[in-house]
């Protein structure tokens, strides 16, 4: 068994959403599930969960906050493009920094996160 919840992670540009799944139990450790470019949609949370399933604290933090965060159909290219386009190494950063510092929170040390992404996320 395992429990989700939607939180908020604080950044310097506000409030970031995110989807967090953990198992029952003691966590091995956490896992930073870094979006598509659709955003933090089924498909995203869907891994959290198989990964929280697997004994791992997963976090999937929405990185277009900025922008809304919308999540977007597959198809939607028209609307994604620009989206992926306003994303900066430097608010990534920022973003990845608020996750582990979640992660940390409970009780994660820096060392025992990962990152997983996919599509944009691979990057």
């Amino acid at each position: 068994m395992l429990t989700t919840a939607a939180v908020t992670l604080a950044t310097d540009d506000g409030p970031m959403p995110g989807y967090l799944a953990r198992p029952d139990g003691t966590p091995k450790g956490g896992v930073i599930v870094v979006q598509e470019a659709w955003g933090v949609n089924s498909h995203t949370e869907d891994v959290a969960r198989r990964f929280a399933a697997a004994g791992w604290d997963a976090l999937a933090p929405a990185l277009f906050h900025r922008q809304g965060p919308p999540v977007l159909d597959y198809d939607d290219r028209e609307t994604v493009m620009p989206l992926l386009g306003q994303l900066t190494a430097e608010g990534l950063a920022l973003d990845l920094a608020a996750a582990i510092d979640h992660l940390a929170s409970a009780g994660h040390a820096a060392a025992n996160v990962a990152v997983v992404g996919f599509c944009m996320g691979g990057t």
